[in-house]
């Protein structure tokens, strides 16, 4: 009888000791997601941040850019990357679009391309080959 005691009390032992180590790696590995976490977000502010600014490439913006004023809030939110960006923009202002307003983007904030025009196509103008190819795919579904 003692010598189950001794067992299961070895036997526990381990289970808390093995139960000890999960937990720490479980703990490691929640800093380390919730770092890569904060870290996409913090990318992604600043990201809209220098596109909302006019910046031709906020890659390179963001990587020239002191990001020293940039802190966290104790609700988990970010602060400072206005004040950031805007710093950013008058050190490296080639990096941003000519905030003047020009002739071609007068009420427009960025400059973003028009879609082109759909293009129909005339069913009577295909060949007999693309013309039974389109066909098929209509009747599958595809196109």
């Amino acid at each position: 009888m003692s010598d189950d005691i001794d067992a299961l009390r070895r036997s526990l032992a381990e289970l808390a000791a093995e139960r000890d180590s999960l937990v720490q790696a479980h703990q490691e590995e929640m800093v380390r997601v919730t770092q890569a976490a904060r870290e996409t977000v913090l990318t992604n502010a600043l990201r809209a941040e220098a596109v909302r600014l006019g910046a031709h490439d906020p890659d390179a913006v963001m990587a020239l850019m002191d990001r020293s004023g940039i802190g966290w809030s104790e609700q988990g939110e970010i602060s400072g990357v206005e004040e950031a960006m805007a710093q950013a923009r008058r050190a490296r202002g080639f990096l941003f679009q000519d905030p003047r307003s020009t002739v071609a983007s007068v009420g427009r904030e960025s400059v973003v391309p028009r879609p082109a025009a759909e293009q129909m196509q005339d069913a009577r103008a295909l060949t007999k080959a693309d013309y039974a190819a389109r066909k098929r795919q209509f009747l599958a579904g595809i196109i």
